[in-house]
């Protein structure tokens, strides 16, 4: 049954459940019927038989007593009548009994204080509703049953039995074609949702599937797959970006190589001409090495590579190594550099991740600040966590920029950033550093006056801290 499809899965579950309940609706109809019927026959029964007893009680002698139920009990419509005497001779009976069943009725029980009630049957086949009782007569007890046949409460059974036998096969089978026909409208929202999603290939992801109704689940699902197809068209609208961007960033240093190359082969020159060219190529030689090894982090942070070990890193001493290792190009650029690290925090992570990452924003700082701009590098322990700020005073950011700032190969000013070096990749590296340390990047700028990065990582317990929940743990009593 699993290698059907839904549509016939649901249209046999539906019509299985349906005729579980027709089967028990019917078996519980003809019950109740029967019970309904012969609760009305017993009480029909009860009141001839009452008729009876009267008559009984009121004969004074047995010559009275004949008299009485021939004129009233001989013929009686479908109820008949049985007396015996004591001596379970037969006093009367009704017209239309036979010998056979009154021989047959002689054993069964009379009820001596109330009306003893059974079916019974006759050596003739038939079957018998029999209401019995003991009652004194005018010469001794006598016992009267009355007595009418099952025949028309079973035939009235009988014609439920051939209802339900017609009627459930053609409800289930009227069942089975609404349960496929309901199947398939239920479904169709589902096979318009495939054809879509069929279409939609990577030059076509503009494409959205239609929502009918966004509140029922069909709808939530349609509704998953086109944020699922918008998700996908940002990341393959990016990589295309990345791509090109790439391409243009590698394009630029091959053409220089390429350009002093040919000039230096084209004629003769001087060692200090030559000496030039070769400067130039290995100056575009190693920013090709380092746009490598950028795009290399960015794609092995992409694939879930760039994992590495990760211990305790005492952050105050990280970041006065960063500001010593760029102490040299701040002050070829007249930068003054402060820096206040006396938090004594220490966070998990990998020094040689999170000293790029401050590597990298600090050097932007310095980059982007004019001739005595101050840039300040501030480590503070905010309880829970260690803030980094790094803030300077330089070109500053507009406020249309700050969003992206964060994406691959953006830049603010490319005419400036190209005149500086720089790629587009630092902050991009960045973030990615700090989003695996599970910390948080945040830039705030204005145009003219500045830029502040600040980073914050959660912090592990400090020694003292860590020794003291050593000890505690080492003293627990044990068990």
């Amino acid at each position: 049954m699993l290698s059907l499809p839904i549509r016939w899965r649901l249209t046999l579950w539906y019509s299985a459940a349906l005729a579980v309940i027709l089967l028990l609706f019917s078996s519980l109809l003809i019950v109740l019927s029967y019970q309904q019927l012969l609760a009305r026959l017993d009480a029909e029964l009860h009141e001839e038989l009452r008729e009876a007893l009267v008559e009984t009680e009121l004969a004074q002698n047995r010559a009275e007593f004949d008299d009485n139920f021939l004129a009233r009990f001989r013929d009686h419509g479908t109820f008949h009548f049985i007396v015996w005497d004591k001596n379970h001779a037969v006093v009367f009976t009704s017209s239309e009994i036979t010998s056979d069943v009154t021989s047959h009725l002689a054993e069964t029980p009379e009820g001596r204080d109330d009306v003893a009630v059974g079916t019974y049957r006759a050596m003739d086949g038939d079957y018998y509703r029999v209401a019995s009782r003991l009652i004194a007569g005018p010469s001794g007890e006598y016992v009267v049953k009355t007595l009418t046949p099952l025949a028309p409460v079973i035939s009235d059974i009988q014609t439920i039995l051939a209802l339900v036998a017609v009627l459930l096969p053609a409800s289930l089978l009227l069942a089975f074609v609404v349960g496929y026909f309901l199947a398939s409208r239920a479904l169709a929202p589902v096979e318009r949702i495939a054809r879509v999603a069929d279409t939609i290939t990577i030059s076509q992801l503009d494409q959205r599937i239609e929502v009918d109704n966004p509140h029922d689940e069909l709808g939530r699902l349609a509704a998953t797959l086109n944020r699922l197809i918008a998700r996908l068209e940002s990341a393959v609208d990016e990589i295309r970006r990345f791509t090109a961007d790439a391409s243009h960033e590698l394009r630029t240093p091959l053409a220089i190589l390429r350009s002093e190359a040919e000039s230096a082969l084209r004629k003769s020159r001087s060692s200090d001409e030559y000496q030039a060219a070769l400067g130039i190529v290995v100056d575009e030689a190693t920013r090709l090495g380092k746009l490598a090894d950028q795009l290399l982090t960015l794609s092995r942070h992409d694939a879930g590579l760039g994992a590495t070990r990760m211990d305790p890193v005492e952050i105050d001493p990280l970041v006065c190594d960063v500001v010593e290792s760029l102490k040299r190009l701040a002050d070829s650029r007249g930068i003054e550099l402060t820096v206040q690290c006396d938090s004594q925090c220490v966070v998990h992570g990998s020094d040689i991740r999170l000293s790029q990452a401050f590597f990298n924003v600090l050097e932007n700082a310095i980059k982007y600040s004019d001739r005595g701009d101050l840039v300040d590098v501030e480590v503070a322990d905010r309880g829970e966590q260690v803030e980094v700020v790094i803030r300077d005073h330089g070109m500053g950011i507009s406020a249309e920029h700050l969003d992206r700032i964060f994406e691959r190969f953006y830049r603010v000013d490319p005419s400036r950033n190209s005149a500086i070096g720089g790629s587009g990749l630092g902050l991009a590296i960045t973030k990615s550093i700090v989003t695996a340390h599970q910390g948080t990047i945040q830039v705030s700028s204005e145009a003219g006056k500045g830029t502040e990065v600040v980073m914050r990582f959660p912090c592990l317990p400090s020694r003292s801290e860590r020794k003291t929940e050593t000890d505690q743990v080492h003293d627990l009593p044990h068990a």
